[in-house]
């Protein structure tokens, strides 16, 4: 078991069996519990029906061997049904368990998961203290270190969010085999936004076998150095992922594919070649089907109104002397026709 360097204030651990083995140890030795000791601590184990279809009894059986009962909760995480509905209901289950302060809430699942997880822990009055175990790449490299959980409403992305406070996260690689090929798409895109910001190689490793371990370790390392040049531009390709998103009311696309298509919209002409022929490898899309681009401008601009008359930051290559990523400033006017130019590219003619 090998920690990751992750720039948080929480321990992030990652190797192969460290989920189903290490765990229920983990636990015990920050409660200052032994084997023998009486009245266990209580876990709540929030998944969804799928993850723990594959892996619940083989992750259940470390508590039990310890004389630890779980609880199993799970929730629809998709897209669509990361609500604050799934979150009210998480907290009831952990209320009806009457989960109290040094028990523990663990999140087993991917990024929804962890979301809804992290989520319903912030705001549960127990004061539990929670563990990630992401089970998806995407997870892994991006809901374990950020800052906040986020929830959706209607067609609304990331309508409500809140700080989350994990005291480990526990990265196993043998998840990975298990994860849909759809959803896949939720962990290359991030990691290539790292890549287009801070590490191009990244994008490389994505079509290559890779030690987990260094990997995850290079995707922090990329994130860090963003997040110290300016956190904001970590929102790259956002606003029009969000509209696509929005628009098929997360049914169409994946996270990972309306983010995917966003920044090939965004790179300079350059680069569009090159990282189709990545996509191609890794199935992810470069046109946007089903909706004219009109339509996607018009939640753009809902979107726009919604947040206020002042200035628009927008993430922006700015082709000058040596290229790179900047801020720019603009009027709600100056960040349409920047978006309009930027549909063109992924939406089909005719």
């Amino acid at each position: 078991m090998d920690r990751l360097d992750a720039n948080r204030n929480y321990d992030c651990f990652c190797g192969n069996g460290i989920a189903t083995e290490f765990i229920a140890g983990y636990l015990l030795e920050k409660n200052n519990r032994g084997l023998s000791d009486p009245a266990p601590f209580k876990v709540a184990i929030v998944s969804d029906r799928q993850v723990s279809g594959y892996y619940y009894n083989e992750f259940e059986n470390q508590f039990i061997l310890r004389n630890i009962h779980p609880k199993l909760i799970t929730c629809d995480a998709q897209e669509a049904g990361k609500s604050l509905k799934a979150v009210y209901d998480i907290v009831a289950d952990l209320k009806e368990f009457e989960l109290g302060a040094d028990d523990w809430i663990i999140a087993l699942g991917g990024g929804g998961v962890i979301d809804c997880a992290s989520f319903a822990a912030a705001i549960y009055s127990g004061n539990c203290e929670l563990i990630l175990v992401p089970t998806t790449l995407g997870s892994m490299a991006e809901s374990t270190v950020a800052e906040k959980a986020y929830l959706n409403s209607g067609k609304y992305k990331d309508a409500a969010a809140i700080k989350t406070d994990p005291t480990a996260v526990f990265a196993d690689p043998k998840f990975l085999s298990t994860v849909p090929a759809k959803y896949k798409s939720n962990g290359y895109a991030p990691i290539i936004r790292l890549a287009l910001l801070a590490d191009p190689a990244l994008i490389t490793d994505l079509t290559a076998d890779k030690d987990l371990r260094e990997f995850l370790n290079r995707i922090y390392a990329a994130r860090t150095a963003v997040e110290i040049k300016n956190p904001k531009l970590l929102t790259l390709g956002c606003e029009i992922a969000h509209a696509i998103e929005g628009y098929f009311r997360f049914m169409n696309y994946s996270e990972g594919e309306a983010l995917a298509l966003s920044l090939y919209s965004c790179v300079p002409d350059a680069l569009k070649a090159p990282l189709a022929s990545v996509y191609g490898k890794l199935g992810l899309p470069v046109t946007l089907q089903g909706v004219g681009r009109d339509m996607i401008l018009k939640s753009l601009r809902e979107s726009l109104r919604q947040s206020g008359t002042g200035p628009v930051n927008v993430v922006d290559y700015d082709a000058g002397e040596r290229g790179k990523w900047v801020i720019r400033e603009l009027t709600a006017d100056e960040a349409m026709e920047l978006f309009a130019s930027r549909l063109d590219v992924i939406v089909p003619r005719g």
